[in-house]
């Protein structure tokens, strides 16, 4: 058995830039588990890895879907199996980076078994709002919907989806699952002091902004105005000030200066969001930038070689 380590943590941790370092002087290729990263399209809002660093260092699993497209948890773990098989039958060695935690958690558990998706269903919820469908989950199993969060609409569907079809809870069909993990990967998490965090997360909204990000959702909305990618933290934001909407209870300054204020504070809520999905996934190793930096490469370097 071959064994990969999935390096993971935070948004704005620092992921992607010690990922390519640690590939680039390792000679190891790199499989995305973000899951914003799998569309194409959503470049700057996802901090997707530039073609400069795609030709530094192989990347799979990049811009493999349309923005209409539903890249989920099951389909990942089959493509990344079979990336993994193919890397290692060349004789190499793959690092897995993302932070989406049901990803993360199709690598270390499996997946749990549920039934078939109901367009039909789904439609019914269609004119709902997010925080509607985020009350009745709560409501059915609250232990899901706090793992899921307020904002992703899709996997609130999904999971009132399951109830209604099977009459079991998502959190009962999950339990019932094996508990081993997967030694096939080993979960590295990095973080950082959560002052140093969220002030590297302003300075990243800034950059993806003076980068074009509010060009780049226009651009999406008008192209794909269906997609469900559009939901996703930053964006969901982003397509909400296009539309004119003010955030329900809560004043902004006008025009960018309220829109980067929503989009630091959708990103302050994804960490509590990811640290909590973190602890439950019970991490091989967990490191702390930049104390632990030095530790953390003499540790991929020995795992590598």
């Amino acid at each position: 058995m071959v064994q990969s380590i999935v390096l993971s943590g935070p948004t704005a941790s620092g992921k992607s830039s010690l990922a390519l370092e640690v590939a680039s002087s390792l000679g190891l290729e790199i499989i995305n588990a973000d899951s914003v990263c799998f569309y194409r399209g959503f470049d700057i809002g996802s901090a997707k890895p530039s073609f400069e660093e795609r030709s530094r260092v192989p990347h799979h699993l990049i811009d493999i879907a349309d923005p209409l497209d539903t890249y989920h948890a099951g389909k990942f773990l089959k493509d990344c199996r079979e990336r993994l098989a193919e890397i290692h039958s060349r004789g190499k060695r793959a690092l897995i980076v993302g932070g989406s935690g049901f990803y993360l958690k199709a690598l270390r558990k499996g997946l749990w078994d549920a039934p078939e998706g109901s367009p039909d269903f789904r439609n019914t919820l269609a004119g709902r709002s997010t925080e509607d469908l985020y009350a009745e989950l709560i409501g059915i199993d609250p232990d899901h919907a706090a793992k899921i969060g307020p904002a992703d609409r899709y996997r609130m569907v999904r999971a009132l989806e399951i109830f209604r079809l099977s009459g079991r809870k998502p959190s009962e069909l999950e339990s019932g699952m094996d508990e081993k993990t997967d030694p096939s990967f080993q979960l590295w998490i990095i973080d950082r002091e959560t002052p140093e965090l969220m002030e590297r997360i302003r300075l990243r909204v800034d950059h993806m902004l003076e980068q074009g990000w509010v060009e780049e959702t226009r651009h999406l909305m008008e192209s794909h105005p269906e997609s469900r990618t559009l939901r996703a933290v930053g964006y969901a934001q982003m397509v909400r000030h296009l539309r004119g909407e003010l955030p329900p209870g809560r004043k902004i300054p006008p025009g960018i200066p309220g829109l980067r204020e929503e989009i630091i504070l959708s990103h302050r809520q994804l960490v509590k969001t990811q640290r909590t999905w973190f602890k439950q996934l019970a991490p091989d190793q967990t490191f702390t930038l930049d104390t632990d930096l030095a530790n953390l490469k003499e540790k991929l370097i020995q795992f590598y070689q």
